[in-house]
């Protein structure tokens, strides 16, 4: 099962969509009544016990494995558990399936003031409930889903399933000649878990990347510090932190813990032709001056992979960065990080 858990302020909105939705069926209830309007009024009246909450709603959904449906029996046990193991058990609860996707599904809608007054915590309630219905899978032999923190890649939003529902079958019915497209989030993992090789140096990572359609950009403060890397496809932008975790994480630290080699010497022109930056202060900011900041700022010594350079380079300015080069291979790369740099900081001054 896939869980979700969110609060609101709103029981009558919540109770509408549960209940008036098409094929909505009321599952179980400790409420009296029958219409939308009974539950919702009992509900509602609970915020009189502890009128400090300002969010007493809860709403959790429970969705089943494709072509997975327990009995009515089993259905109502799996309601009294996630209640029981989320902390609802002595508060007002209706719970309702659904029927509207092609997977099974229930909504339950509970008070968050229970009848003594007193308020379920929410304290990392999303990762109490993923162990809950660990536990209620064992129990009813239902398929079972790993939890959260130990999945490697991110999941598409609810957002995109729904839309790549729909162009697969738009695709079957023959209304579209394409099948459906994967979603930014997914494209961009794939890209990256395909582009890493280990000991590839950040360079090459950042340029293969994005010869397969991934665009980097690279935050970088003022002070020179390297704060962040964010990843973009089809217009979507999504920070590295967002993307894969554990053995496929995506940010920085996750590149360099899969064997990226990172050398501030060799990759600095890399990182400056994708630095950005929120501060207008910063985007006045020259490329060299820049470069030297970044090699200078002892925070950045810490990102060192590589064996082949010792860590005082960082303390080079950037002409002896290049000075390796030829002459032309030294222009070729100023040019490059000046078109860059400028293609993200419009009005900033060069001194080169």
């Amino acid at each position: 099962m896939i869980g979700k858990i969110k609060k609101g302020k709103s029981f009558a909105g919540l109770t509408k969509y549960i209940l008036e939705k098409e094929e909505a069926e009321l599952l179980c209830t400790n409420l009296a009544g029958e219409t939308p309007q009974d539950f919702y009024r009992q509900l509602a009246a609970t915020r009189q016990l502890n009128p400090r909450v300002e969010s007493p709603v809860s709403h959790i959904s429970l969705s089943f494995a494709l072509g997975e449906r327990p009995n009515q029996q089993q259905l109502q046990e799996i309601v009294e558990g996630t209640l029981l193991g989320m902390g609802f058990d002595n508060c007002l609860y209706f719970a309702a399936t659904h029927n509207d996707r092609n997977h099974f599904h229930l909504h339950i809608a509970a008070s968050r003031i229970n009848i003594d007054g007193e308020c379920v915590s929410d304290w990392w309630d999303k990762r109490r409930l993923e162990k809950v219905l660990r536990n209620l899978e064992s129990q009813f032999n239902l398929t079972s889903v790993p939890c959260s923190w130990e999945v490697d890649h991110t999941a598409p939003s609810t957002g995109q399933k729904r839309r790549m529902m729909r162009e697969r079958q738009e695709f079957e019915l023959r209304l579209r000649n394409k099948p459906p497209s994967y979603s930014a989030v997914e494209k961009i993992q794939d890209a990256i878990n395909t582009t890493i090789q280990p000991e590839m140096t950040m360079t090459q990572f950042l340029e293969k990347l994005q010869t397969a359609g991934v665009e980097t950009k690279v935050k970088v403060t003022k002070e020179g510090i390297i704060q962040g890397i964010s990843y973009s496809t089809d217009g979507v932008a999504f920070q590295a932190r967002k993307l894969g975790r554990n053995g496929k994480a995506c940010t920085l630290k996750g590149l360099l813990a899969r064997g990226i080699d990172f050398d501030l010497e060799r990759d600095v022109l890399a990182l400056v032709q994708r630095a950005t930056s929120n501060s207008q202060d910063d985007k006045q900011m020259s490329i060299n001056t820049l470069i030297a900041k970044i090699q200078n700022h002892p925070q950045n010594l810490s990102m060192y992979t590589s064996d082949s350079h010792s860590h005082n380079v960082a303390q080079k300015s950037q002409s002896a960065n290049v000075s390796n080069l030829s002459n032309s291979q030294q222009q070729n790369c100023i040019l490059k990080s000046q078109a860059n740099y400028l293609k993200h900081h419009k009005g900033a001054e060069l001194d080169l």
